[in-house]
């Protein structure tokens, strides 16, 4: 029986969906950085009271923040534990529902933490690429951010915190990997294909639903240089995607979390940046060194055109406070400046007569103990 030309068209017509849908996402940020992070979003909970509502805002928060490893018998925790508004900047009803925002106080909550002795994670988190494709009895193709898993996804990063971002599925993406690829999870041609994003971890997301209507998950993580695994099976696709976030989540917690160390010592540690030259970029800086320790903050040392230096107290060693400052991917990495050295004068006596006396080689200054040199961009 000849194929109709609505049948003809359709893998066309989902091309072009998915192109147009994602034109929406950059294809670079500078940095994943989550603004809405002490925004959380409750939905419709007609039979619960608002404090109970709060409560449950509040464990959410405290796990971005804090993974789920809390010790809620902790003095400082088990007051705010008890007393919710406490933290609290806002409570807004979104709609007649029944659903809830709740604005968290960011300086209270990360004060409650710090005392708690707890490691915390900032607003600036590594960025999840997710490589989606959705089997059907038609075959697999990659997934559209419109469709439903689509947006169950991102509703559920914003929840639980993830950097989610979305490939644009252009012609350049499908001509650096295949739906195959990402079923079988081949890291080599996931890695290659996502350079042109900015992007710290990959996901590989295999989606469907069985006879039974019920939805699939199989995925894969990568994340620096560890792998997981999983696979989730749910009637419910927002269930699926809170479940996947959520094990996102706590493994970007346990690989960039940071101040908390029971003994309350820090390394210090200078910071030059150049290519510093106005004061939007000036704010943007700080703010981003301000995410490195709930503990430790920034302190400026000297401004010298276009060059800013910061003095911190980081947690960690030199590994873990590169990966964190890798974040914001305005942030380049410099070898520290070379100097060029001063020439001895040689005693007169062993110069000749029309003798030429070469210069000296500009030598690499040594680097400070502790000392990291930066371009912002």
């Amino acid at each position: 029986m000849p194929a109709t030309l609505t049948e003809l068209f359709m893998p066309l017509s989902r091309f072009f969906s998915i192109g147009f849908l994602s034109l929406c996402l950059p294809l670079a940020a500078h940095a994943a950085v989550l603004d809405s992070l002490y925004e959380v979003q409750l939905s419709p909970q007609a039979d619960a009271e608002q404090g109970a509502q709060l409560s449950s805002a509040l464990d959410v928060m405290l796990e971005r923040l804090a993974g789920n490893n809390l010790d809620a018998e902790a003095p400082a925790l088990a007051k705010v534990l008890a007393e919710p508004s406490s933290v609290t900047r806002q409570i807004s009803a979104l709609q007649d529902d029944g659903s809830m925002q709740v604005e968290f106080d960011p300086l209270l909550l990360r004060d409650a933490l710090s005392q708690a002795k707890v490691p915390v994670l900032g607003r600036n988190r590594p960025g999840v690429l997710v490589w989606a494709v959705q089997r059907d009895e038609l075959g697999g193709d990659f997934m559209a951010p419109g469709s439903e898993m689509g947006q169950a996804l991102r509703t559920a990063a914003r929840f639980r915190g993830v950097a989610l971002m979305q490939p644009l599925s252009d012609l350049e993406d499908r001509a650096n990997i295949s739906e195959d690829d990402v079923l079988k999870g081949d890291a080599e041609a996931l890695e290659a294909a996502s350079e042109r994003y900015a992007s710290e971890g990959i996901l590989a997301l295999d989606v469907y639903r069985d006879a039974g209507e019920d939805w699939q998950l199989a995925w894969t993580f990568w994340l620096n240089d560890r792998t997981l695994e999983g696979k989730e099976r749910n009637t419910d696709p927002a269930v699926l995607a809170d479940n996947l976030m959520r094990a996102l989540a706590l493994e970007v917690h346990s690989q960039y979390a940071v101040g908390a160390q029971a003994d309350g010592t820090a390394s210090g540690w200078t910071l030059h940046i150049s290519g510093i030259n106005r004061v939007g970029a000036f704010a943007d800086l700080q703010r981003s060194l301000q995410q490195l320790s709930s503990q430790h903050q920034p302190s400026l040392v000297s401004v010298s055109g276009d060059q800013v230096v910061f003095a911190i107290d980081f947690p960690g060693d030199q590994a873990q406070l590169e990966r964190m400052l890798m974040l914001d991917q305005r942030l380049i990495r410099v070898e520290a400046p070379v100097q060029p050295a001063s020439e001895p004068e040689a005693p007169a006596s062993s110069l000749e007569d029309g003798a030429a006396i070469e210069p000296e080689l500009p030598v690499q200054a040594a680097e400070p103990s502790n000392t990291l040199y930066y371009r912002w961009r």
